[in-house]
């Protein structure tokens, strides 16, 4: 914020409000690694110009991400944004911190709104998607609160191939509630474990959560899976990165009964992880049980085309206990964002990101086999990422680290059993040659 208007007494007013006596005070609750230690060495007197230019220099001593070859995905992915998009999204009309879930939102929003769902139906090959959700992990969360709505059911089974952070989220949801969460393993080669499955789902079961792409990047057989549930009678939920969608079946075709995922693929930028919005689309028949906004478009008193928004069985609109979930706020701004994007690279842009994400994570999977102490995990049957393994990882990850090299995400963190396996990934931004200088380098350092 180059510029702020408080004044010292309208700092000392605001302070005595919330019942403090300094700003230390205040900025004591952040954790320390984003605090400043220390004032800033900038000289007393200097102009506003002269003190732009000593932050530019301070700042100048950081690294940029641009400078590094990255391989990192694991849920954020650094893809193309068109230049139009960040202008677009930036207009006035659309950057407020208003969020439209009254009727008198404007006419533009809601057009806006009503082509991001429209998109993520085309998708997804869904009926309906609403105007969006926090992110990823809350949408897959709020899937499964609709799945014990429709069901009446009170167990839900989920892959352990899900984003971890994602499970987290969901145990965290249902928390409050008198629900049982049944986690199933994966096999050998990094797919849900059939056999395991076919044993947790049982008359009790609401739905059975798995994520393909997977959280190893492999491509789990949907169909298959979705064949076992309806036996059951439970609902098929399916996490999925959105981008894969461009050269995978789409989820409906699979028996998909709801789907959700993180948008953040569709024209988000890495900022520290985000902006990123939940996506969630499901069939006709489950309509009503639908969190959040969803917009619908009709006609006026004249007969021309006006949006509104509807079946908003929201606790802003009818009862608390009524209400199909307590969300206030989605992410209509990121939404936006990711409808300019595929309205920008339409159908062959986004075929074509996607093939090049595939083509170049294949050949770095080539490349890996090739190249002495690297083992690959699991199944080759992946999108853009893939698991990797080498002993002492961790050590090699930061060797690389310094060679300006992101090799990937560590899974140890979260799977100890893999404790020396890597998740790399590749975008349509990587080249050949980037490529080339990561197994050189990797080369190098294990040497």
């Amino acid at each position: 914020m180059p510029y702020i208007l408080n004044t010292e007494a309208d700092i000392k007013e605001m302070l005595k409000a919330i019942g403090l006596n300094s700003l230390d005070e205040l900025f004591r609750r952040l954790p320390g690694q984003i605090r400043l230690k220390e004032p800033l060495k900038i000289a007393a007197g200097l102009s506003e110009y002269q003190v732009k230019s000593a932050v530019a220099a301070l700042a100048a001593k950081n690294t940029p991400v641009d400078g590094f070859n990255s391989f990192l995905g694991a849920g954020c992915y650094d893809h193309y944004i068109p230049a139009a998009l960040p202008s677009i999204i930036s207009r006035s009309e659309f950057v407020t911190a208003y969020t439209p879930y009254q009727a008198e939102a404007s006419q533009g929003s809601l057009q806006a709104i009503y082509e991001y769902q429209s998109y993520i139906c085309l998708l997804t090959g869904m009926d309906v998607a609403n105007a969006s959700m926090f992110d990823g992990a809350s949408s897959m969360a709020e899937a499964a609160l609709m799945a014990l709505r429709i069901t009446g059911r009170d167990k839900i089974v989920v892959s352990g191939s899900i984003h971890p952070e994602f499970r987290q989220t969901l145990k965290t949801y249902l928390s409050g509630f008198d629900f049982t969460i049944k986690n199933v393993g994966f096999d050998e080669h990094g797919f849900v474990d059939t056999g395991s499955l076919n044993e947790a789902i049982d008359g009790r079961s609401a739905c059975f959560i798995a994520q393909s792409p997977n959280f190893f990047g492999l491509i789990e057989d949907a169909a298959k899976i979705g064949r076992m549930i309806k036996e059951k009678g439970a609902i098929f939920i399916m996490v999925a990165n959105p981008l894969s969608l461009a050269i995978l079946n789409d989820p409906a075709s699979l028996g998909v009964d709801i789907f959700c995922g993180d948008g953040q693929p569709l024209g988000g930028a890495l900022n520290f992880g985000g902006p990123a919005f939940g996506i969630l689309a499901t069939r006709n028949e489950y309509l009503r049980q639908l969190p959040g906004r969803i917009v619908g478009k009709t006609t006026d008193r004249q007969g021309k085309e006006a949006y509104c928004l509807t079946m908003q069985a929201r606790e802003q609109h009818i009862r608390r206990e009524k209400a199909t979930s307590n969300i206030c706020s989605n992410q209509s701004l990121n939404a936006i964002g990711a409808a300019v994007y595929l309205s920008l690279m339409g159908k062959e842009g986004l075929t074509g990101a996607a093939l090049r994400s595939l083509e170049m994570a294949r050949y770095l999977h080539e490349c890996l086999k090739n190249v002495g102490k690297v083992k690959i995990k699991f199944s080759s049957r992946f999108f853009n990422e893939f698991v990797w393994e080498i002993e002492g990882a961790k050590k090699i990850v930061k060797k690389l680290y310094k060679k300006r090299i992101i090799a990937g995400f560590l899974l140890g963190e979260f799977y100890p059993k893999l404790k020396n396996c890597i998740l790399s990934c590749c975008t349509e931004k990587k080249s050949k040659g980037d490529i080339d200088n990561f197994i050189e380098t990797l080369k190098n350092v294990i040497c």
